[in-house]
């Protein structure tokens, strides 16, 4: 399979994958269904921005799922009551009660535990958690499934510290899980935030940015009124928005004044948010905010989680179409762990652009063979 752009959907292309428009309804289609320009067109109208195709060149290229559909519907389900129950408080000023509620994120972030760990010797892709949720949706589950991928890798090879200031490498587990309630409910405090604000389809002004940052702090105010969140969790919701060199918000705390939970979530809620759709930019390409967060380790990040996420995120994720330093062009196939900007590759194209045979190639065994570009036009073929 490959992912492309909805856009470029041909009438002929047959989809690799069922394709949603948010976690309750029956799929907009069925994997197998071919491409009509009617089909396209209904699914750019549901934000539906790519979908996977399985075609002869993308034949055996299958991405590997991070969760599970079961997980994935739970976890959705999950947030949604979550954040109802916290509007509802707000526009009723009734009290807050998130007991039911906590028990139930914490039974998803054990679910999402299970997932993660169970592919930790895998590179991390995550490139098809959801079609068209809707941002809030995506990004609180991208962002705990990515944080809790680098939290299991982050704890395991640097420990964590105890209240007594020991390193400690037990009860890792028990620790991801609220890492995993504090993920989920990471950007919580922006139901407060003016919708207005929230949904600006372009720059905001100053006086704006100063009310959008304090979602961090009214979402830990929230969590203060809830029954059942640990203050582990309410410090990732509170400080996922510092800076190792102190310059975040809203406490501008530096370095390891800032909990460890707290800097391995930010940097999956900056990747996730850079490689989105939003309202007022498009998303950036995955290798780009893979770049863009390496090069912060140290500044903006804690470089112990830069490191980690270096070494096991996938900057190419399988399905991804690339062009090679020869300027052949070849579809990602898979990607391994500590190896993740030479995966292995199927070459498709020849440099002058005409269709060739396929062939695997392991960048990792191919000296002076690299990626120099992503995303390419394949020419009109005849349909698998």
């Amino acid at each position: 399979m490959r992912r492309i752009p909805t856009a470029r959907l041909t009438t002929g292309d047959r989809l690799g994958r069922d394709v949603y428009a948010n976690e309750e309804a029956l799929p907009l289609l069925r994997a197998g269904v071919r491409m009509s320009d009617g089909f396209r067109q209904s699914l750019l109208r549901a934000g539906v921005t790519a979908v996977w195709i399985d075609d002869g060149i993308s034949k055996g290229v299958e991405p590997i799922e991070v969760l599970s559909e079961a997980t994935k519907r739970q976890a959705k389900a999950a947030i949604r009551d979550a954040f109802a129950l916290v509007s509802h408080s707000l526009a009723y000023g009734g009290t807050l009660v998130l007991a039911d509620t906590a028990d139930e994120m914490r039974g998803v972030a054990e679910l999402i535990v299970h997932d993660v760990t169970t592919n930790v010797h895998s590179a991390i892709a995550l490139n098809d958690l959801a079609n068209a949720d809707g941002y809030t949706m995506k990004h609180s589950l991208a962002v705990t499934t990515l944080g809790l991928s680098l939290g299991a890798r982050v704890m395991r090879k640097y420990g964590w510290v105890d209240g007594h200031g020991q390193q400690r490498f037990d009860g890792v587990e028990e620790r991801l899980t609220t890492l995993g309630v504090g993920l989920l409910l990471h950007d919580i405090g922006k139901l407060a935030i003016p919708p207005d604000i929230l949904q600006k389809p372009g720059p905001l002004t100053d006086d704006e940015w100063l009310i959008m940052r304090a979602h961090p702090a009214l979402g830990f105010q929230i969590l203060l009124k809830a029954h059942g969140i640990s203050p582990l969790a309410r410090a990732v919701v509170r400080s996922h928005h510092e800076r190792w060199n102190g310059q975040g918000y809203p406490d501008q705390r530096p370095g390891e004044r800032i909990h460890q939970f707290a800097r391995i979530a930010a940097v999956a809620d900056v990747f996730d948010a850079l490689t989105s759709d939003r309202s007022y930019r498009h998303a950036m390409p995955t290798h780009a905010a893979y770049d863009f967060v390496v090069e912060r380790g140290g500044s903006d990040f804690d470089p112990q989680v830069v490191e980690v996420f270096r070494s096991c995120v996938a900057p190419f994720p399988p399905g991804t179409g690339v062009v090679l330093s020869d300027g052949s062009c070849a579809l990602v196939k898979e990607v391994h762990q500590d190896a993740v900007k030479s995966p292995l590759v199927r070459i498709i194209m020849d440099p002058s652009g005409a269709m060739v045979p396929p062939r695997d190639v392991d960048l990792a065994r191919s000296p002076g063979l690299t990626i120099t570009a992503t995303d390419f036009e394949v020419p009109i073929v005849a349909p698998a």
